[in-house]
Formats: C-alpha cells, sequence, structure tokens
C-alpha cells in the first residue's frame, strides 16, 4: 500500500497545469524553498545529473557538510547545494524562462526542472534530474 501511495503522490507533484503562470512557478519555489527550510539539513547528499549538448555523464553523489559541499566536480559547482538548485530555477524564472520544475512534496527539493540560459542561442540548454536525497544530520 505504501508504494502505491507514493506513487500517486508522485504522479500529482509532477502533474502540473499546462501554461502555468509565470507567477504560479514563482509561488512553487517560495513554497519549496519554505519546506526545504524547515527541514532544516545540515548534512545530505544527493544524486544530480545534468543533460546538456555536452559529453554525456551520469548520476553523480553530492555530498554536503555543515551546510557546505564537499570536493563536487567542478561542473557541477554551481547546483552542489538544494539551495543552489533553487538559485538556479529562480534565474529562470528572472529572465522569463519556464523551468518547468518539479519538487519533492516533503523536503522541496527540486527534482527536476529545464533551464535556457540564453534564450536566443542555440545548445545552452540544460536539464537536472535530483534522485535520492539521504539526510544525516539536522541543524
Amino acid at each position: 500500500m505504501r508504494r502505491s501511495a507514493s506513487a500517486v503522490a508522485a504522479a500529482l507533484a509532477l502533474a502540473a497545469p499546462a501554461g502555468a503562470s509565470a507567477a504560479d512557478e514563482t509561488t512553487k519555489l517560495a513554497k519549496a524553498r519554505e519546506r526545504w527550510a524547515a527541514v532544516d539539513a545540515r548534512d545530505y547528499t544527493f544524486r544530480i545529473r545534468i543533460a546538456c549538448f555536452c559529453p554525456v555523464h551520469d548520476f553523480v553523489t553530492v555530498r554536503v557538510r555543515d551546510g557546505k559541499p564537499r570536493a563536487t566536480p567542478r561542473r557541477l559547482r554551481r547546483f552542489d547545494t538544494v539551495e543552489e538548485l533553487s538559485a538556479r530555477i529562480g534565474e529562470e524564472l528572472d529572465r522569463g524562462g519556464d523551468p518547468d520544475a518539479r519538487y519533492a512534496l516533503r523536503t522541496g527539493v527540486p527534482r527536476t526542472f529545464d533551464a535556457d540560459p540564453l534564450p536566443r542561442a542555440i545548445d545552452d540548454e540544460y536539464a537536472v534530474v535530483v534522485r535520492r536525497l539521504r539526510i544525516t544530520r539536522r541543524g
């Protein structure tokens, strides 16, 4: 039963109304940030993959201790804390983009989002997928 309830919750989290406005996306981001702040995680890990027009990379484990990332590969340094992930979504919204972000229901962690840093450029788009958040210490 737990598995089916989780599947339903995940489906609801991923179902966003078509044509959601920028205000809706900004509200979703603000609520996700509030949920993450309430979690008060100091030490945690997560798996992340960035898909772009670049060499293909698999998921990488990111480690955060005392709120600071540890030994993150250079290409992921703008994405190596939950706060930074949220900041990238905020930047996309500020540019007038549509990040189509999805957030974890309990923690507010961005699970997926798309970005197009230079809207008139070609091949600068990227997509982020985050999995397996593990909190090992809270504030």
